[in-house]
Parts: structure tokens; sequence; C-alpha cells
């Protein structure tokens, strides 16, 4: 900070009362640092009761117990509107008269004496600077030249006016400071009589401390303020941004739901085919049935016709009720069509307005934030002049006065500064959360009979623990280092190129981290012993936390087992090793509550969530759950069939569901050597096996991702670094 300023550096506006809009009158300084006149204060001050609000900056200030008179004299800013005064006054056209020779009253003035406080001529000026006695106003007097060149220094400016007098000994400068009777100004003799016994204080010395103090803070605030001043800045680019990203996801929720749309009118077009068809059948059926019946009867004796007409009728019920049963079904499965077409309607109208008000929610947090920091930046900038002014200032009478005021709003200032906001870049995000359907009954999901792509993922000396995917249709993988002192996550192509991951170190040996996705460009990781974070596939940023830093009842000996994510209510989940707690935080990491699993499970070693209940894999307990997410205990649904494998060692070691609501178990036995694995598929509710395979007994997660081609199910393996690509094939 400069310490020498000319004062043509200070603006008009800093002399200038915001509330008459013209120069200050009897400058009166509000613990915030605005400067208003004396008569401006009362006319406000008349309103009010016990407080009021600063009129620039609205903070609340209380009104002192004797008025305006109670706030202090700014002295300096009288000094400077002096000056600016004596300025104004070279631009007017008007003819001053001189205040050392009334005889001639329309000479033109050229100086100005600060111990007359009057304009004087080119004459009286001449006499006052050579003239032996008015040699104590030599130094006081200035040239009008001087003060229209703008050169003149806050420090000379000082030297022109008079140190204060002791406000009893009128004819003594005042050399102390008395804090007891509320700063006065007084001189060594007021010591030995009514001061005798106040806390008194040299003004020099407490005047350097005092601007010390404040030179400290604010190069404190330069320097805290830089990063806000940047966030100011980029609001506008993150509005625009924002409503960029806002409409293309508009446009791909109206492609989307027209795509869907069009597949449900096709199949509705179909079974109404189909229904006719059936109709036209049933009739011709009946007319054949009729005619070849009638022709035999014609044949037989009357006896005999009335035999074939109970026969016909006979036959004609049982018709009936076969084609009547499809009818039936074929109806059915229409009306649901139907009705799945409304609630696409209206899935696609809550979501367009999901949007609309995130936009408005998140425009408002930045127009907040950025009037925020303009507010910030303004009341910076006041006390960043001002304590220029102070400090470049020899008045030291001014800075005991003024520098306590400008260190507390230096303080404040600081506070507001830190305040929270969220990240810009979250701000910028939009969340879709899409609700999946069945069209009709379920289709059968097929697994391909063999892996369509073997991804190998190209880096040496890894062991993969998570695999998940991103928006853009890349894989995530998450694992630990050969080493064990430290842990990774990178993204790949469909082909184990690396596109980008990070190396993290560990606080403990044998750091298993694991994934899941949580939005398009948001994974949720965890990794042992306790830490949670998100890592962003836009710039490779991670951010995290330990989890027991935010959680008191964390164990000191507890480690993370798994995470997954609720796309619905955006929320984590993690589970901990030998525990039946499954912690849950939102998608800014805050700890929202802990949801506590059923007794007969022993702890989570992978869990997942479908259809808003919670599928875990306990594989100490050899079993597979599905449990509810309500409230803070969850309740249990069902059990997963255990497949018919042999032996008894076989437990569940990760679990995943697809878009028709299918679900898939991996289930291993560490006890055979070497390992066996074997991949189960279910149906919806896991009470029914539909297809069971081995696998490589190295197999660790399965995953389902979607892609421009369609659903594909992954499976990572452990040791060789190795992610199996099935296709999942829909079957009516």
């Amino acid at each position: 900070m400069a310490t020498s300023s000319r004062l043509k550096d200070i603006g008009d506006k800093f002399c200038r009362c915001s509330v008459c809009l013209e120069n200050l009158k009897g400058p009166k300084q509000l613990p915030c640092l605005h400067r208003y006149c004396k008569d401006c204060l009362i006319s406000i001050i008349q309103v009010t009761k016990d407080v009021i609000k600063c009129p620039e900056c609205r903070e609340e200030i209380q009104i002192p117990t004797n008025g305006v008179d109670g706030f202090k004299t700014d002295f300096n800013s009288k000094s400077l509107v002096e000056y600016v005064q004596s300025q104004q006054s070279l631009k007017s056209v008007e003819v001053r008269g001189c205040y050392g020779c009334s005889r001639h009253p329309s000479l033109i003035v050229t100086a100005y004496c600060f111990k007359c406080n009057d304009f004087l001529c080119k004459d009286c000026h001449n006499f006052h600077i050579t003239n032996e006695t008015l040699k104590g106003h030599q130094k006081h007097t200035l040239s009008l030249e001087d003060i229209g060149a703008h050169n003149i220094t806050i420090e000379k400016l000082a030297s022109m006016r008079d140190a204060p007098r002791c406000y009893i000994h009128l004819q003594e400068i005042a050399k102390l400071y008395c804090e007891t009777c509320g700063n006065l100004p007084v001189c060594t003799t007021c010591t030995y009589g009514e001061h005798k016994g106040h806390n008194l204080y040299e003004i020099t010395g407490l005047a350097k401390l005092k601007r010390e103090e404040l030179t400290q803070k604010i190069n404190a605030l330069e320097a805290n303020n830089r990063p806000k001043d940047k966030n100011v800045k980029t609001s506008k680019q993150s509005i625009e941004k924002l409503s960029l990203n806002v409409n293309i996801e508009r446009e791909k929720i109206i492609n989307m739901h027209y795509q869907k749309d069009k597949k449900i009118m096709t199949k509705i077009q179909d079974i109404e085919e189909r229904i006719q068809k059936v109709e036209k059948e049933k009739q011709n059926t009946e007319k054949n049935i009729f005619v070849s019946l009638q022709t035999e009867m014609e044949h037989e004796i009357d006896e005999v016709k009335k035999k074939y007409e109970d026969i016909f009728r006979v036959k004609k019920l049982e018709l009936n009720d076969t084609f009547e049963g499809q009818e039936s079904s074929l109806k059915e499965e229409l009306a649901k069509l139907r009705e799945k077409r409304e609630c696409f309607d209206q899935d696609k109208k809550e979501l367009l307005t999901s949007i609309e008000t995130q936009l408005n929610e998140n425009v408002k947090i930045i127009e907040e934030m950025s009037e925020h920091y303009d507010n910030i930046k303004k009341r910076f900038e006041t006390l960043n002049v001002m304590a220029s002014s102070i400090l470049a200032s020899d008045n030291d009478w001014s800075a005991v006065q003024c520098i306590p005021d400008m260190c507390t709003a230096a303080t404040n200032l600081m506070k507001d500064l830190k305040k929270f906001f969220p990240e810009l870049t979250s701000l910028t995000n939009v969340t879709v959360n899409h609700k999946h359907y069945s069209l009709g009954k379920p289709n059968f999901t097929k697994i391909s009979d063999n892996f369509i792509k073997k991804i190998s993922i190209n880096h040496p000396y890894r062991y993969v623990f998570g695999v998940t995917n991103s928006g853009d249709g890349n894989i995530i993988v998450s694992g630990m280092l050969f080493d064990t002192k430290a842990s990774f996550i990178i993204v790949i192509d469909m082909n184990g190129r690396i596109l980008m991951g990070k190396k993290l170190n560990a606080r403990k040996f044998w750091p298993r981290r694991y994934c899941k996705s949580l939005s398009q460009h948001k994974v949720a990781s965890v990794c042992k012993p306790d830490e949670i974070g998100l890592y962003d596939v836009r710039d490779d940023s991670y951010n995290k936390k330990n989890i027991s830093d935010v959680i008191n009842s964390w164990p000191k000996d507890r480690c993370v087992s798994c995470v997954t994510t609720d796309p619905v209510n955006n929320h984590i989940l993690v589970g901990g090793y030998k525990s039946r707690y499954v912690y849950v935080f939102d998608d800014q990491l805050n700890y929202l509550h802990t949801l506590t699993l059923p007794e007969m499970i022993k702890w989570p070693r992978d869990i997942t969530v479908c259809d808003g209940h919670l599928l875990v894999c306990d594989y100490d307990g050899r079993k597979c759950y599905v449990t509810t997410m309500d409230g803070l205990r969850s309740k249990l649904v069902g059990q997963f069939m255990k497949p018919n494998l042999e032996g008894n060692c076989f437990g569940p070691i990760s679990v995943c569901s697809d878009m028709n609501g299918f679900l898939y178990v991996l289930w291993k036995n560490f006890f055979q050597n070497p390992s066996q694995c074997c991949l189960v598929q279910y149906n919806h509710n896991g009470s029914q096996v539909l297809t069971a395979r081995e696998l490589e007994g190295d197999a660790r997660v399965v995953t389902v991702v979607e892609t421009s081609q369609g659903e594909k199910l992954l499976v990572g393996t452990h040791d060789t670094q190795t992610v199996y690509c099935y296709d999942l094939l829909t079957e009516d």
C-alpha cells in the first residue's frame, strides 16, 4: 500500500455526502466508515428509534445516547473537503474578495491561508510570506497555482493545518490523548490537574501502532479479495453457461420423450391390428364351423339335427372362451400402455419444470453471490481509500480516532469474505433424474453368450475394486496400486486407453478405492480407511473429506467397504466394514443421517439402489438381501435365491440392475484355489434365478452402463486389470 498519495487521486465522491449529494458539512463518521453531513444524519435519526441503517451499505447501527453528537467527527475528511472547495473556487467565474485588503474587494486572489481560513490577493500573499509578524502563517499559506495543478500530497495538506490544541489550555498544543474522557486532546499541564490518574497516551507512538495494525488488515483484505473478484467477473459467464446447459437438456428431454412416445404409438397400433385380426379370425372360424355342421345336418334326420345343434352350441362356447381370453389380455395390455404414455407425458412436464426451477434457483444464487461480492468490493474500496489517506497523513489525532473503527470494519469485511457459497461449476450443472418405464409386460433381458469386448487397462501395477460409467460413454475405474501405498481413479475409453486420472496417496496401507456414478459429470468415490470424495470427469478434479471428521460416532478402527448413489435424491450411501450402518451424504458431501440395516445382515460387501430399495451383498452371511431405505432403520423386504452351486462357501460380492429391472449378482468362493466365480441373473425381486454362468475366478465387480448402442454389462477383474463387456439383449 502506498504511503504517499496525491490529492488528485482522491475522487470528488469521497468528499460528497450520499444523502444531500453535496460536499460534506460537519462530517460525521459511522462505525461502517461511511460519512455524512451532521444535519443529514439528524434528519435520518428523527424518523427512527434506536437503530439506523447506513444509506450506502445498509448495516444496522446503534444510535448513541447523545444522538448525532455521539458519532465521531471525521477531521481528516474535513480537511479534504476544504481542499476540494478551494479547487472548485478556482473553476468558478465568481470574483472573490481578498481577506487582507477589504478596500479592494474585486482583486483576483492568488493564495489561501489555512491560519486565516480565507483567500489572499497577490500583495497580501507576499506580505504573508515576508513579514516577521506573520511568521506563524507562512507554513500554513498555499499558492492557488499548486492547488490548480493537482500536485498537492496528503502530507503537504496535513502540514498546512495547526496541530490540535488542548481543549482547556487553548494556547498549548495537545501532545497527549485521554482515553478516560472520550479521546480528548490534552496538554502536559492537564496531567497534574483535571486529568491526573486518567489513561493518557503519547499521541505519536499510539498513532504509529494504529497505522501498523491498519496496514496489516488492509494487506490481508487485499490478498483475500482477489479470488472473490475473479468469481464476480465469472458470474455472468456462469449464468450464460447454465442457460446453455438448460437449453441442451431441454432439447434432450423433448427428443427422448418424442422417441418413447413414438415407440408406444407403434405398439398400440400393432396391438389394435392384432385385435382386429383376432376378431376377423373368430368370425371366419365361426362361419366355417356353422357351414360345416349345417351341411352334415342336411343329411341327417331331424333327431340328428338337434344333436348337431347342441354340438355347435358347445363348440361356440368353447370358442368364445378361447378368443375372449386373448382379447381380454390384449385389451388389458393396451390400457396399461396408454397409462404408461400418460406417465411419460407427466414425467416430461415434471422434468422440464425441474430444470426450469434449477435454472431460476441457480441464477438467484449466482446473482446473490455477485451482489454480495460487489458490496464487499465497494466496502473494501472505501476502506482502502480511507486507510491510504490516514496512513499517508501525519495527523496522529486522526489516526488514533479513525484507525480502531477501520480495523473493526476490516475484521467484519473479512468475515463477510468467508461467507459460504456453492462453487460456480456446481451451479452450472443441471441434474435430470429420468424415470424408467417398461412398455407393457416386462421385457426379458438376455446376456450375450460371449463377451463382445475385452478391455485391457493399459497401465501396470493395479488392483481393480470399482467400475462405473460416465455421462460421455467412457468408463471410470478405481482401485489400489501394487505397492499398497496409494490408490487411483482413472477414465478409460472402450479400448482401454487412459484419458485422465489421478494417483492418490493413502493414509494407511491397502487403500482400496470404490466408485459409483452420481451424475453426468460427477463420480462418488470412497477409499479406506474413511475417505469420501467427488471426482469430476470434466477437469480431473477431486474434492474429498474424512468421514471421521464429520461423524463423531465413526469408530477409529472402522473402514469403508462400498459406495453407491441414489439418483432420485442425489444421495451418496457408504457402507462400513464389519458394521450394519450405512452412512448417507448429499451431493455436496454433507452428512445427512445413518441407516441401520436389519440384524440378520452382518456387513455390506456391496450395495446398490433399485426402485427405491437397497440391495445388499452380505458376503460373511453368504446371502443377498432387499431392504427398505425409508427412515433411520431399514426393514427386510426379501432375500435373493441362492444359486445351486457346489459347496456352501459362495457369497455375494457385487450387485447391480438393468433398465428393465432385472438384477445381477456376482457370487464368489474365495476358499477355493483358484477362486471360483459365478454371475447370476435374477427376476425383479431376486426370488427366481433366470440364468447363471461361470466367470473367470478373478472377477471382482459387476455393473450395467448405458451407451449409444444400448445397455452393456461390465465385469471388472481384480488382478488382471481387465473389463469384460457383454451385450444386454431385450426380448419380448
